[in-house]
């Protein structure tokens, strides 16, 4: 199907076919294929094409998400400005439909790829298999090998809580930014690995600094109840739905350490409170 967006994107910079694909380092032809749809970039082709004409290189992936390429897109634009430009953070993602999670998921690994954040996405086999199986179109295989992580999340908490936490340990190493993506089928599971890695971060003074990690905690909204709505609200800064992001109104901020408060301890204060 021919990108008609992308030929309106051209045509509002008064920039012809040869010219947009000289500024983008790629062959005319090339160029060609991929406005009539024939052909597909990759992420970093998408990268040079995006800076020429201006605008947000994931929008050439949105299509593969669904035949009606705006309806999973996020409608105030700021979730991928988040994944691209804040370095940390702690995100509670409730999710209402199975495309607009797999969307943001994608929109999530490649926002690192394009930023040079490590990923690490803790998934069930179907949804990295389905995940993977769109990142091939548009990542080369040292792209996926380098920059992300996949972790089926049946077989990661199989593990014994140590054996965990230093698999995951592990891969920090080098990395100057981490992005973990996490999806539970419960809020507040037993084993809060998070906590254990954040301890052994001060503990040992570790490389990476724990304010480098971004955390995107998924639950399924229909699964969640009020109460454990609200006590999300009060552990997690930043509140996200299908289409947006917001910050929480009644977080419980700590001011009077570096590190923000763990998970675990937060979990347990919100227990005490109620």
């Amino acid at each position: 199907m021919k990108r008609e967006w992308l030929i309106q994107f051209r045509k509002s910079k008064e920039m012809t076919q040869e010219k947009v694909a000289s500024d983008a380092f790629i062959d005319r032809g090339y160029y060609s294929q991929i406005e009539t749809g024939k052909r597909d970039p990759g992420i970093n082709v998408a990268i040079n094409i995006s800076k020429v004409l201006d605008f947000d290189p994931l929008m050439f992936f949105q299509e593969q998400f669904s035949a009606n390429p705006q309806q999973g897109a996020p409608l105030k634009g700021g979730i991928t400005e988040f994944f691209k430009k804040k370095s940390n953070g702690r995100v509670i993602y409730l999710y209402n439909n199975k495309e607009s999670y797999l969307y943001q998921a994608i929109t999530f690994l490649l926002t690192g790829v394009e930023t040079k954040s490590f990923r690490i996405m803790i998934d069930d086999r179907n949804n990295i298999n389905q995940i993977q199986q769109s990142l091939q179109a548009m990542l080369t295989k040292d792209e996926m090998c380098n920059s992300i992580l996949f972790i089926d999340h049946d077989e990661f908490f199989d593990y014994e809580p140590e054996k965990a936490i230093q698999y995951v340990q592990s891969q920090f190493k080098g990395k100057r930014s981490i992005g973990i993506w996490l999806r539970d089928e419960q809020f507040c599971f037993p084993m809060n690995w998070l906590y254990m890695i954040e301890n052994d971060i001060k503990a040992k003074g570790n490389e990476l600094d724990y304010e480098s990690i971004k955390l995107i905690r998924c639950y399924n909204a229909t699964k969640i109840s009020a109460g454990d709505h609200i006590k999300m609200m009060r552990i997690y800064p930043f509140l996200m739905t299908d289409y947006e992001i917001v910050n929480s109104p009644i977080y419980l901020s700590s001011n009077n350490s570096k590190v923000s408060p763990s998970l675990f301890l937060q979990e347990k204060s919100t227990k005490q409170q109620d």
